[in-house]
């Protein structure tokens, strides 16, 4: 459990499926992470037993994604999620607020301990975060969390083709910014 000023970042259990089913059918998770919208409550519990099998040994997140809730710390709601996960050899940050949580900080608040523990805790080089141009919430959750945006390309994210912005992390040992 990594806790923060007001967040309490958590393993799943399976008695998550249900908030992370209602989650996932929210209009922003359709629009920007439709990959993540679950037909059902099954389809939403098979993807969290496979999460909640990867705790046991959660070995290298360049390899296999290390996703946990994040939950308000004064009542232990889950609101959202924030992990770590494989891309092309190296690690991508993802996270989900839910709606009615938004626009109060609590996805960087997330981002930056979930970034902290992958850079300190797992010796992580660095952490990438890959967002659409347009989705610019998410680009903000990112600049806020510290980290610094790299490039913008034109490219494909979660099916959506356009421009991406690569924003990156990186320990200050390692170089990076």
């Amino acid at each position: 459990m990594i806790r923060t000023p007001s967040l309490l970042l958590r393993r799943f259990s399976v008695e998550d499926v249900a908030k992370v089913f209602l989650m996932s059918r929210e209009p922003g998770l359709q629009e920007w992470i439709p990959d993540q919208v679950y037909e059902d409550e099954q389809q939403a519990a098979k993807v969290l037993r496979y999460l909640i099998e990867k705790y046991e040994d959660p070995g290298d997140p360049r390899l296999a994604a290390l996703v946990v809730g994040i939950c308000l710390q004064a009542t232990s709601e889950l609101i959202g999620h924030v992990g770590l996960s494989p891309l092309q050899g190296e690690v991508e940050i993802g996270y989900a607020i839910e709606a009615s949580h938004q626009g109060r900080g609590f996805a960087s608040e997330a981002v930056a301990a979930m970034c902290a523990f992958g850079l300190e805790g797992l010796g992580l080089a660095r952490i990438l975060g890959i967002v659409h141009k347009d989705n610019i919430a998410s680009c903000r959750v990112l600049e806020k969390a510290g980290l610094v945006l790299v490039r913008e390309e034109a490219g494909t994210l979660h099916g959506r083709g356009g421009f991406v912005r690569r924003y990156e992390k990186a320990r200050p040992s390692c170089g990076g910014r």
